[in-house]
């Protein structure tokens, strides 16, 4: 019994741990988290989380890649464009989608029952 537990733990640390993201790369803008006009945002969509949680683009057409490298379902949902919802995605799949958007700050987040309270983050379009 001990050891289930002890085993269940560490599990649970290691699964909590992975979620947590990465160090910053030097990757490209879009990688990072920011579009330029005409440019896409890659947002990745894993089991509870979306990395980066924060992104930001110019105003006018934004375009996204949602990359699922989780098990299930998700998508990107944006609350103040009339809970739009701008990508869907299968696990393990990525997919693309567009929304015009105005000079101001936004919450994106997954809208698959339960997701929520985990997959939330902040758009800022200037």
């Amino acid at each position: 019994m001990r050891a289930t537990r002890t085993t269940l733990t560490l599990l649970a640390a290691t699964l909590a741990l992975a979620g947590c993201g990465g160090a910053d790369d030097g990757g490209d803008d879009a990688a990072d988290g920011a579009a330029e006009a005409g440019g896409t945002l890659s947002i990745e969509a894993g089991d509870l989380y979306f990395d980066p949680e924060e992104v930001s683009a110019s105003a006018g057409t934004v375009e996204f890649e949602l990359n699922n490298v989780g098990a299930v379902e998700h998508d990107f949902v944006i609350e103040e464009a009339g809970d739009e919802n701008v990508v869907h995605t299968e696990a393990g799949e990525t997919a693309t989608g567009s929304i015009d958007l105005e000079a101001g700050t936004y919450t994106y987040y997954c809208s698959v029952p339960g997701h929520r309270s985990a997959m939330e983050g902040t758009l800022t379009v200037s």
